[in-house]
């Protein structure tokens, strides 16, 4: 719901559902419609994914009522269409007639003095009316906050979302996306959602891009199959406020199930690539991507190491064990994959912290290799 001009994301359960598995090296930180099914790539991203009949199939699982309405709304405000549908999802599931505990009315979910300012005289049920509203709501608030991306199009789309989320006046202030977890939990659930659920390829989306260049060509493989998600990249609180370990730079994927001290699976090379490097104590082989954009991978807490440096791997060509290996000591953590992905420009072989790491989720996404 929107209340005094600010919209309450709903997502703050993200949370709840994510097991989050404490255990990274001190080198790395701590760590109703008309639609119609598809059978293509795209279910790579989504394990129901639905195609709506929009001529080239820029979003997917949309009503398709309400795709020309929800296209228009993103010309207008400048944001891409798969966010705008992700938040709709979000705040009412599609459901025109939805009203909140708090009153808020309708597809997009404003309270009556929002919709009044917004809409002044519409339906609010009427969900043709609804999404143009959201159009024109949210280039409001990009216009008020945008200056502080510099001219980055994926920091304006997570800084209008911060906004929607905590309002404007807290980025304003905080001169960039707020320190309040509800808000970055918000800009998480719908900018990966918008990725996953409503791009027809998968594609990054402005706001979820990890790398604004071309991703190269052909799918990758999961580096740790089998296995599950257990920590994501970027700030956490799990140390104390202001510890440099709280940063934590890179996706954690894990074997559930298994005893303490016990090697987990193959890891393997998610695309051709040649080994340039290990950090020994904590289990770490560092390879470089051979094909363009020339990505760096870091594959670390390995139990054991099956590679050696120089050597061309090719996709799908197994690395080494899952492990916890930290610190010299080969189980020091719970067994797990702690993986990194560099961008082209950093220095051979690549290093922790070097100011080139980049968030692996969602690179692996488009690329078919996320777990399931």
């Amino acid at each position: 719901m929107k209340n005094k001009g600010l919209l309450i994301g709903a997502g703050v359960l993200l949370s709840a559902l994510l097991s989050i598995v404490i255990f990274l090296p001190l080198i790395f930180g701590v760590f109703t419609a008309s639609i119609t099914p598809i059978e293509n790539a795209s279910a790579k991203c989504s394990p129901s994914v639905t195609e709506t009949n929009d001529g080239d199939n820029t979003l997917i699982n949309v009503p398709s009522e309400y795709i020309e309405d929800i296209n228009q709304a993103a010309e207008h405000s400048g944001l891409p269409a798969q966010i705008l549908a992700k938040q709709i999802q979000q705040e009412s599931n599609w459901n025109p007639n939805a009203v909140s505990p708090a009153g808020a009315k309708g597809l997009t979910q404003f309270i009556p003095s929002t919709w009044e300012s917004i809409a002044p005289g519409e339906d609010p049920f009427d969900p043709h009316a609804s999404i143009a509203a959201q159009g024109r709501y949210m280039k409001q608030l990009k216009d008020q906050v945008q200056h502080l991306a510099d001219g980055d199009a994926n920091q304006i789309v997570k800084l209008t979302l911060a906004a929607y989320n905590a309002g404007p006046g807290a980025v304003l202030s905080h001169k960039g996306v707020p320190p309040y977890g509800e808000t970055q939990q918000y800009i998480e659930i719908i900018t990966s959602g918008a990725q996953v659920n409503f791009s027809a390829t998968c594609s990054q989306v402005d706001g979820a891009k990890a790398w604004d260049g071309d991703l190269g060509p052909g799918e990758w493989t999961n580096p740790c199959p089998g296995c599950s998600f257990t920590s994501g990249f970027g700030m956490r609180n799990v140390f104390a406020p202001g510890d440099w370990k709280n940063n934590h730079v890179a996706v954690d994927l894990a074997t559930a199930g298994l005893q303490p001290q016990q090697p987990g699976v193959e890891i393997i090379t998610p695309t051709d690539m040649t080994v340039v490097g290990f950090i020994e104590a904590d289990g770490c082989v560092v390879a470089k991507q051979n094909e363009a954009p020339g990505f760096q991978f870091g594959f670390c807490h390995l139990n054991s190491i099956n590679v050696s440096v120089g050597q061309n791997l090719k996709r799908g060509d197994i690395i080494g064990i899952e492990g916890g290996t930290a610190g010299g000591s080969q189980f020091a953590y719970a067994t797990h994959l702690h993986f990194e992905i560099y961008d082209p420009e950093s220095p051979v072989p690549a290093y922790p912290y070097n100011g080139h790491n980049l968030d692996p989720e969602p690179i692996l996404k488009e690329k078919g290799a996320w777990v399931n």
